[in-house]
């Protein structure tokens, strides 16, 4: 849980998805919030900025 994300941390990437001028270059692609959080400089309601995370972090042995 240390790397949790707030409902409202979404509600704001989701924001910053729309205002994003490429936009269209997203169309279609898979994305990570807390990847855009980062390319679009967006924090949590506590300042805390997400790690992001993929599938590999989680490969099992």
């Amino acid at each position: 849980m240390s790397n949790s994300e707030s409902p409202q941390f979404i509600g704001h990437v989701i924001a910053g998805l729309w205002r994003d001028p490429a936009l269209m270059l997203k169309s279609g692609t898979v994305s990570v919030a807390a990847a855009l959080a980062r390319e679009y400089g967006i924090a949590d309601v506590d300042g805390y900025r997400p790690v992001p995370l993929s599938a590999g972090d989680f490969a099992r042995d």
